[in-house]
């Protein structure tokens, strides 16, 4: 049981890290944390447009 264990928890670890380095190369997550702050993401120049505006009251 201990043989097969191991080689297994390293295959998740690391099919883990590559879908991690994947999702971060790809621009998924500053693309998603863009979207999440109420941006714009232009794809030409890889960056999050925000329009700043303020309240007063």
């Amino acid at each position: 049981m201990r043989r097969r264990l191991f080689p297994m928890l390293v295959l998740l670890t690391v099919a883990l890290a590559a879908l991690l380095v994947w999702l971060w190369w790809s621009d998924y997550v500053p693309i998603d944390k863009c979207l999440d702050a109420g941006g714009a993401w232009n794809a030409e120049a890889r960056t999050c447009v925000l329009t700043v505006t303020t309240i007063r009251p």
